[in-house]
């Protein structure tokens, strides 16, 4: 339990807000509702294509948006064991798509902290783990980006280590991604087995 209380702070720590606070603005009810529905179509867009390219399920969302959308935060998780170069990918692609669908989304625009958006406020994070909820005994059981950085979390080895494992500068991340040739694996979709016919009549 302490481990998990420890972990939730560093990650509050690394989503903490800007500093200064943004000057309040007096949207009316209607602007409201356009606001909060572009937010819910942009993520309704990212989700839809994450899992369907990536095979990648949302598993929460949510933001700052106090007077106008300083950031929008989604949530992923991916039921496959993954490396490094594996997590980066996903994190790279999530985060980068994501600028995309924001700042191609035009009644989103007047309401965003800063346009052309980009991915320090655009905070994707992905967990891994087994159909079971349980993190995986190798490999990487999270990735978030925060501060110009990416931030790889390992699996729990002792009691009070949270197994910060890696970070390096998000830019870099993104150069490697994008020089070199993917290491994600095909998503595999089963087929629909159809219903067997009894005697023609169903």
């Amino acid at each position: 339990m302490a481990i998990r209380a420890k972990f939730l702070f560093l990650v509050c720590l690394l989503f903490a807000t800007e500093p200064v606070m943004a000057e309040e603005k007096d949207y009316s009810k209607e602007e409201r509702a356009i606001l909060n529905r572009s937010v819910n179509e942009v993520i309704n867009t990212l989700k839809q294509e994450m899992k369907e390219q990536f095979g990648l399920r949302c598993n929460g969302c949510g933001g700052s948006m106090p007077y106008d959308i300083q950031e929008i935060d989604v949530n992923f998780l991916y039921c496959h064991q993954v490396s490094i170069e594996e997590a980066r990918e996903l994190e790279i692609r999530a985060t980068e798509r994501f600028v995309e669908i924001i700042n191609a989304h035009e009644a989103i625009r007047p309401y965003l902290r800063d346009y052309p958006w980009d991915h320090n406020r655009a905070r994707i994070m992905i967990a891994f783990r087994d159909k079971h909820g349980e993190d995986y005994p190798e490999g990487v059981r999270l990735i978030l980006q925060a501060h110009e950085k990416m931030y790889f979390f390992g699996p729990e080895k002792f009691p009070n280590d949270i197994d910060h494992m890696k970070e390096e500068p998000y830019a870099e991340a993104k150069q490697i991604v994008n020089s070199t040739p993917s290491c994600l694996k095909p998503i595999v979709i089963k087929p629909i087995e159809k219903k067997k016919k009894w005697f023609g009549l169903f």
